[in-house]
């Protein structure tokens, strides 16, 4: 049983997050009153490498290539996906004010019933509407395998379909100054490969490649991350690097640390730090949420702290904990 104080940070915790929500869903849902204002931010911000947003991911400044595991390696790293066992639904949200950016999608992952992991999922953006009128779709589905306890190998295969208005000219929405109109600019298929190991208790080394089919377009750049993370208890640390190979040319860099602390067997206190190397950009985050055994409400938000067009980013994510296996083990974060 919980104790009072326990049963309290719950409530407030809950409520909080429900408040949170709410808001996010009455501001996204609203009448678009300022649907004539552009993005404040440039679209490569706005777009973040394409990468999708989760709560988590995003309280610890990106970093989730060692330990992101569940629903979080089908979006990041997917050889974490068999190194803890899980069968999970998720949906998620998020919203960047100045990018003028909208995202919503799920995900389902199953590591418990079958010693093949397999995961799929799928996220609707979109950025800027009145002005690159950028829209992506993204699905993508994962297959990962323990090839021994400490070491596991996974593959994403990722169905990228954007499109954006090529120009704003005089003409306002046409084919002749507008660009084009519900056709994909760019469409395809690409393929990500993941690697982890896990030399001793608590410590996990991640690396993945994303995009390797080369695709050559800043939709989908061609990116390399490595990680090390660390879980003592109910603390985590992870610190990562990502070059970017396509978006500007040349390889680009990104540094990112996160910290985790797991508060009364229910209450994730996360936090964050990122570097972009490329846009000289230095942004700080946080999060929290509540962990229940059959479900569980997340927050992350990011802000730029130093940049010439600061943007801010909120990601939200529910999930339910679907034990197949009828195990009385905890969910997995």
């Amino acid at each position: 049983m919980l104790g009072s104080g326990a049963v309290t940070l719950m409530r407030r915790c809950f409520r909080g997050h429900v408040a949170f929500f709410a808001a996010l869903i009455g501001t996204i849902l609203a009448p678009r009153l300022a649907s004539a204002d552009p993005s404040t931010t440039s679209p490569e911000q706005g777009y973040d490498l394409g990468e999708v947003q989760h709560a988590r991911s995003v309280a610890m400044g990106g970093a989730r290539t060692a330990l992101g595991s569940s629903t979080n390696a089908l979006w990041g790293n997917p050889a974490n996906l068999p190194m803890t066992k899980v069968y999970h639904f998720e949906g998620i949200a998020n919203w960047g004010p100045e990018a003028r950016r909208q995202s919503y999608g799920g995900a389902v992952v199953d590591s418990s019933t079958n010693r093949v992991a397999g995961g799929f999922g799928g996220v609707w953006s979109g950025s800027d509407p009145d002005g690159t009128k950028r829209q992506w779709t993204d699905l993508r589905l994962t297959l990962a395998y323990p090839l021994i306890d400490k070491l596991a190998i996974g593959v994403t295969g990722r169905y990228l379909r954007a499109g954006q208005s090529v120009s704003s000219g005089p003409l306002g929405d046409s084919l002749a100054s507008g660009g084009t109109r519900g056709e994909a600019i760019f469409n395809t298929v690409t393929v990500d490969l993941g690697v982890t190991l896990a030399p001793i208790d608590g410590l996990k080394i991640g690396a993945v490649g994303k995009n390797l089919t080369n695709p050559g377009n800043a939709f989908a750049p061609t990116l390399f991350s490595g990680a090390i993370g660390y879980q003592a208890g109910i603390v985590s640390v992870e610190a990562e690097g990502m070059a970017d190979f396509t978006t500007h040319g040349r390889a680009a860099g990104r540094f990112m640390f996160g910290a985790e602390v797991f508060l009364a067997d229910h209450v994730p206190l996360r936090a964050g730090y990122r570097f972009d190397e490329a846009l000289n950009v230095h942004t700080v985050s946080g999060g929290a949420g509540y962990v229940d055994r059959r479900w569980s409400i997340e927050l992350g938000i990011r802000r730029d702290v130093s940049a010439a067009f600061p943007a801010t980013l909120a990601a939200l994510s529910l999930r339910y904990f679907y034990d197949a296996g009828g195990s009385d083990a905890g969910p997995e974060m």
